[in-house]
């Protein structure tokens, strides 16, 4: 069938009257318009008009030029002309071409138009298409509202999946633990009167509490990164010294397995600008599975080096994490960074872990900026390279450092602390720590019992305060304004360190907005506790 032809010329003025006639009666928008650029119309019936908002063919022209170029919202023009082309490039095609694309009516609003047009050849235009359009917005909202909703419910069907195996995951991994804790507890007590046994049933409850406290944590950073509640610092630091500190923190963990754990650094003597405590974590995950995936006899290695030094004062550095333990298969590779992934199970690994560990790292490291790569090969080993950007830090002078935390001495003791808490048993160990390193406590159960301690007793009487955050009656952070806004000397002096299990960073602020001077998150470390108390005491002295 050749291309299809409209009217000879004999005809043509003798039944165009009655053609408009009938294009008017057309239940839509109709037109006609030349197939070569810039695509300028022959005629558009008063519904295509009324569909872009025009009172009058002269309203049309102004909108639009009167081209179908200028019908069509400029962004879906390309769209369309790739229509335009094939239909020219199949002339002998007599089915409606259909396209839906979007337009700008006189008075600004942006409607979507559904089109079905055809090429064909005019006697006395030459080639064009024919087009029939509707206002199809109502139709195409409902659709995408659809649409809208079928996603939101994958969304949530998926996440009720990510929910239902991660509860399955790590419901083993908490309860094997608990159940050491709760087992070897009962074993401690069964046998206070032999030390030796005593001591190994304690190491074993203080083993699977730190798994407990490791699986805890990852969880809390997870939800922290995942809703966008982590805020990075910018401390001054020495890179080296972060470093040794994580590498001594695992050294124990490497000989109990009998690992090597070597360390080489080549790291700028500056100090610079980083948040130190992501910093930590992000090695700490990586050297916590180089060494516990490494068998007895390997060999892990952490090389921190660096890279250049820009002229706008920053450097960057290279740590890489090595070992000759059990490797990654390429297929775990793909997913390694995703949230609750674990090449395999505890079960079969006999390693308690959420999944969570390199998730944080990588999550992380975007964050501050850097880059992970891996290399691994199943029972050959891994490496882990991480580059990251830093600030050094300039002065003149040398940088002050905090000065180095001891534990309590002799000197220390007889000073007196007001212990704040609502739970019982958290006030017995709270207290018991503190005695046994020579502290004077005294207790008290709410906020307010708090205040009015404070106020009893003369000023000076309190050497600290360890307040608890959520309380009946009077929480922490009002216990502390109340006990700030009296009128007497210790009043703005009197060092207080909130002891809560309110950990994320929007509670640690909140406790400094309050007039707070430290924040420690249950359950608290005994040393780092132990430390703080003297740090602040000592400070509150050398006023």
């Amino acid at each position: 069938m050749g291309k299809s032809t409209f009217l000879g010329k004999k005809y043509l003025y003798e039944v165009l009257p009655m053609l408009k006639w009938v294009a008017e009666q057309v239940p839509g928008g109709f037109f006609v318009y030349s197939a070569k650029e810039p695509y300028e119309l022959f005629y558009a019936n008063s519904a295509v008009l009324d569909i872009y908002g025009c009172e009058n063919l002269d309203e049309f022209r102004e909108l639009t030029g009167y081209t179908f170029q200028g019908m069509v919202y400029p962004e879906d023009f390309d769209a369309i002309q790739e229509s335009i082309e094939e239909q020219i490039a199949d002339p002998d095609n007599d089915r409606l071409d259909h396209v839906e694309y979007r337009i700008t009516r006189k008075d600004g609003e942006i409607r979507w138009i559904d089109d079905y047009g055809h090429f064909a050849t005019f006697p006395e235009h030459g080639d064009a298409f024919y087009v029939f359009i509707s206002d199809i917005t109502e139709r195409r909202l409902i659709q995408e509202e659809k649409l809208r909703m079928e996603m939101e419910l994958e969304r949530e069907k998926q996440a009720s999946e990510i929910k239902a195996a991660f509860l399955f995951n790590i419901s083993h991994d908490i309860l094997t633990p608990l159940n050491s804790i709760r087992g070897f507890t009962e074993l401690a007590r069964r046998h206070l009167n032999e030390p030796e046994l005593l001591k190994k049933y304690l190491e074993k409850v203080d083993e699977s509490s730190l798994q407990m406290l490791t699986l805890v944590n990852d969880l809390l950073d997870m939800s922290k990164i995942t809703y966008c509640k982590t805020q990075l610092r910018s401390e001054i630091c020495d890179l080296e010294e972060q470093v040794l500190v994580v590498v001594h923190a695992f050294k124990h963990k490497a000989d109990k397995k009998n690992v090597s754990l070597e360390c080489v650094t080549n790291l700028p003597r500056e100090l610079v600008y980083t948040d130190d405590v992501n910093l930590r974590k992000i090695l700490s995950a990586l050297l916590d599975n180089a060494v516990k995936f490494t068998p007895e006899g390997g060999h892990v290695k952490l090389t921190a080096k660096k890279k250049k030094v820009s002229d706008a004062g920053y450097l960057r550095c290279e740590f890489i994490i090595s070992d000759d333990g059990v490797g990654m298969t390429a297929e775990f590779m793909k997913r390694m960074y995703e949230t609750f992934e674990r090449e395999e199970t505890s079960t079969k690994t006999g390693y308690i872990s959420a999944g969570l560990g390199l998730a944080i790292a990588k999550k992380l490291i975007d964050a501050m900026g850097g880059s992970i790569e891996a290399v691994s090969e199943k029972d050959k080993g891994t490496t882990f390279t991480i580059g990251m950007p830093f600030k050094i830090y300039r002065s003149e002078d040398d940088a002050e450092k905090d000065a180095p935390i001891e534990k309590a001495t002799a000197d220390s003791f007889g000073d007196r602390i007001l212990l704040v808490d609502d739970i019982e048993l958290n006030r017995m160990l709270a207290e018991t720590i503190l005695e046994e390193s020579g502290f004077s406590v005294e207790t008290v159960a709410d906020g307010v019992e708090a205040v009015e301690a404070f106020t009893k007793h003369p000023p000076g009487y309190y050497d600290l305060v360890l307040m608890d955050i959520q309380m009946p009656i009077m929480n922490g952070y009002e216990a502390t304004r109340a006990i700030r806004a009296l009128d007497r000397p210790d009043a703005k002096v009197l060092p207080i360190i909130a002891l809560s299990a309110n950990s994320r960073d929007e509670d640690k602020r909140m406790s400094m907005e309050s007039g707070m001077n430290y924040h420690i998150a249950k359950p608290f470390d005994v040393v780092q506790l132990i430390a703080a108390v003297n740090k602040y005491i000592a400070a509150r002295k050398d006023l």
